[in-house]
C-alpha cells in the first residue's frame, strides 16, 4: 500500500465537499457477475456496509477499485457489502469475497445517493441477505457538518440532510458504528441527530483528505476478523488510532474522533442551559461571547469555504468563555462524549467536536437553513443555541462588529 499512499498524496486527492482534484475512469479489474446471493452462514459477527458515493466531479473514478478493493474482503467473521455509484455510470451492489473480488449482486441503474431511500434500501439489503450480530456503516463522499453529506451530481442533489440520514437508519434498525470518510462530520449537530440509531460515531472535525484513508478500512477489516468480540467503543478507539498510526499525508492536518452517541443528550442539555442563561443576560455577556468567538478555532478554513459552513471547535469556544458552573457542566459532558480524538500539529486547537457558529448575516443564509424544517436539525430545535446565534448576529450587525 506504500505506493498507493504516495500516489494519492502526490495527486492531492481530497474527498470532501470542499475539494476534488481529478477524475479517473479506471475500469474494474476484480469483478465478477452473479445473478443470485452469495451463500453465507446464518450470521457472522460483523457485516460492514460501504456506502460509496462517487457521483461527482473531482472524485476517484472508481473508489472501490482504486482505494478499497485491495484492503477489504469477507472473512469467517466479516461480511463486506458495497454499494457504489459512479459519475455517468449505473450503480451496483457488490459482495467482496475472500479473494478481494467484487461480485455483482444487484445492478441498480442510476440512483440518487443523496436520497435517503437509497441508503435505507441498501442497509435493508445488507441486513436481510448478510445478517450479523453487529453492523459497521462506512459513508464515503463529501461532508458538510450540520448540512449533511453525500451529494449526487447526476441527480443534481446537493446532499442528504442529517434528518434523512436519521430516517434511513431509524427505518432499518440502525447500525452499531458509523464512520464518515468525508469532511467536517464530527459536529455536535450530526452526532445528536443520529443519537438513537448509532452507538459509536466516527468522523473528521475538519477537512478529510483522501490520502488519509489508505489502509484504514483494511486494518479495520483485519481487526474485526481477529477480534470480533471487541466492544463498539473499543473498535472506535482502534479505528481512530489507525488514522494516527498510518501516518498518511498530510499528517499535520489530521482530525479524527470517536464519539459516544448515548452521552450527546447530556452535552446538548448543558449547552442549552448555558445558552439560555446568556440570552437572559445578553447585555452583560455579549462581549464575553464575542471575545470567545474571536479566539475560537475556525474549521474548514480554506478560502470562501469557511463561510459556507461556519463551524468552530466546540471545546475551544467553551474554554475561551469566563468559567463558571455552567461552562464546567458543558466541559464535563463534552469529556463524556469524546472517547478519543487525534489531531495533527496544525490542528492543536481542535478537540474532536464542532458546532455551527455564524457571526454575522451570511450571503448563504446559513442561520435560516440551520433552523429550517427542511433540514430538520434536532439540535437546533431542542436547544437554545439557535436563539443565542440570532442575538449574536443581530448584536454584531447593530454594533458593526
Amino acid at each position: 500500500m506504500g505506493k498507493l499512499k504516495n500516489r494519492v498524496f502526490k495527486a492531492s486527492v481530497v474527498v470532501c465537499l470542499l475539494l476534488g482534484v481529478f477524475m479517473a475512469n479506471t475500469q474494474a479489474t476484480n469483478l465478477e457477475h452473479n445473478n443470485g446471493i452469495i451463500t453465507q452462514p446464518a450470521s457472522k459477527a460483523w457485516t460492514t456496509l460501504y456506502y460509496i458515493d462517487s457521483d461527482y466531479n473531482g472524485s476517484f473514478g472508481d473508489p472501490l477499485q482504486e482505494v478499497f478493493i485491495d484492503e477489504i474482503a469477507s472473512t469467517s467473521s466479516v461480511n463486506v457489502v458495497v454499494i457504489q455509484d459512479k459519475m455517468d455510470e449505473p450503480a451496483f451492489i457488490y459482495y467482496i469475497d475472500e479473494n478481494h473480488t467484487a461480485v455483482v449482486l444487484e445492478a441498480l441503474g442510476e440512483v440518487n445517493m443523496a436520497d435517503y431511500v437509497v441508503l435505507k434500501n441498501f442497509i435493508e439489503y445488507g441486513k436481510e441477505h448478510y445478517p450479523a450480530e453487529r453492523y459497521l456503516l462506512w459513508v464515503y463522499d463529501h461532508g458538510g457538518a450540520w448540512k449533511g453529506a453525500c451529494l449526487d451530481e447526476t441527480d443534481k442533489a446537493i446532499g442528504m440532510t442529517l434528518d434523512k440520514f436519521q430516517k434511513a437508519l431509524s427505518e432499518t434498525g440502525g447500525v452499531d458504528i458509523i464512520c464518515f470518510l468525508a469532511c467536517l462530520m464530527s459536529s455536535i449537530e450530526a452526532v445528536y441527530e443520529l443519537r438513537h440509531v448509532v452507538d459509536i460515531f466516527i468522523g473528521s472535525e475538519d477537512l478529510a483528505y483522501g490520502s488519509w484513508f489508505d489502509d484504514i478500512c483494511g486494518n479495520t477489516n483485519q481487526l474485526l476478523t481477529d477480534s470480533p468480540s471487541l466492544s463498539n467503543e473499543e473498535i472506535g478507539v482502534e479505528i481512530v488510532d489507525f488514522f494516527q498510526e498510518s501516518n498518511n499525508p498530510p499528517v499535520n492536518k489530521l482530525t479524527m474522533s470517536a464519539l459516544r452517541t448515548d452521552k450527546i443528550e447530556s452535552l446538548a442539555t448543558a449547552i442549552d442551559d448555558l445558552a439560555r442563561y446568556y440570552c437572559a443576560h445578553w447585555l452583560r455577556y455579549y462581549s464575553f461571547v464575542k471575545k470567545a468567538y474571536d479566539n475560537t478555532f475556525l474549521l474548514s478554513d480554506l478560502g470562501e469555504w469557511a463561510k459556507v459552513f461556519e463551524v468552530y471547535d466546540l471545546r475551544d469556544f467553551i474554554e475561551n468563555l469566563p468559567q463558571c458552573t455552567k461552562t464546567e457542566a458543558v466541559l464535563d459532558a463534552f469529556n463524556d462524549v469524546v472517547i478519543t480524538e487525534v489531531h495533527g500539529t496544525d490542528m492543536e486547537e481542535t478537540n474532536g467536536l464542532s458546532i455551527f457558529f455564524q457571526p454575522r448575516v451570511s450571503p448563504y443564509r446559513l442561520l435560516r437553513d440551520y433552523k429550517h424544517k427542511n433540514y430538520g436539525l434536532d439540535f437546533a430545535q431542542d436547544t437554545y443555541w439557535n436563539e443565542l446565534l440570532f442575538l449574536f448576529v443581530f448584536s454584531n450587525v447593530f454594533l458593526r462588529k
